[in-house]
């Protein structure tokens, strides 16, 4: 028969649930400023790879923590150039970046896919 640890099960929801959480408030502020950003999962995505990817390959997490917050603000900025600089439609060009963040994300860290990252 198989036993379930509840405590173990608590805790990987509540990790697990973290970066739905983090979007959520953010598309929560987002909106509160007038702007609908659908691309937030494709840019938690790109930003965690490209973090893990610096921080893989030169061995420092401050590195890699500066890295995943440039490709999350450039994203931002991908965003705002064409949703209000070039008033696309908000919906669609969230959805577009969400679908081309994600691919890319898993384009490019393939390579780095089941290895140990720096501690």
């Amino acid at each position: 028969m198989l036993e379930i640890n509840l405590t173990i099960l608590f805790a990987s929801v509540v990790a697990g649930a973290a970066p739905i959480v983090l979007a959520a408030v953010g598309e929560t502020i987002t909106e509160k400023a007038g702007l609908i950003n659908l691309s937030l999962d494709g840019t938690i995505l790109l930003s965690a790879m490209a973090a893990f990817a610096v921080a893989f390959e030169t061995n420092s997490l401050i590195m890699g923590f500066v890295c995943g917050a440039i490709v999350g603000a450039l994203v931002a900025a991908t965003v705002a150039v064409f949703s209000i600089y070039l008033r696309q439609n908000q919906v669609a060009v969230g959805f577009v970046l969400t679908l081309m963040t994600r691919d890319l994300a898993y384009f490019i860290g393939n390579p780095y896919s089941r290895q140990q990252g720096p501690q």
